[in-house]
């Protein structure tokens, strides 16, 4: 759901955020990841909080601005020690067959 683009139905939109200190950091002008093609490959994805509610963006300035601070934030849940943080991050890393 994206009020912005008035789209009606429900999707996940994941931003894939590279770690600090990867070397695919920091290499676009406002320092996102830039990641190789890994289309036929698996991901994982979790999903461990919450950021914002989906609201209308007055302009793309504004919706970037969101964007770019929702990394930041997300670095920050990332970075934390609590117990489903650190289980999360261990999944994350595992070789567990995910296909």
């Amino acid at each position: 759901y994206n009020p912005t683009y008035k789209n009606e139905t429900k999707t996940i939109e994941p931003h894939l955020i590279a770690p600090p200190q990867d070397s695919r950091r920091h290499v676009s002008s406002c320092g996102e990841s830039v990641l190789g093609d890994f289309y036929d490959r698996p991901i994982r994805l979790s999903v461990v909080g919450y950021l914002r509610p989906e609201l209308p963006f007055e302009g793309l300035e504004k919706l970037i601005a969101a964007i770019k601070q929702d990394i930041i934030d997300t670095e920050k849940l990332c970075d934390g020690e609590g117990e489903v943080t650190l289980r999360e991050k261990a999944w994350v890393a595992s070789d567990e067959d995910v296909s």
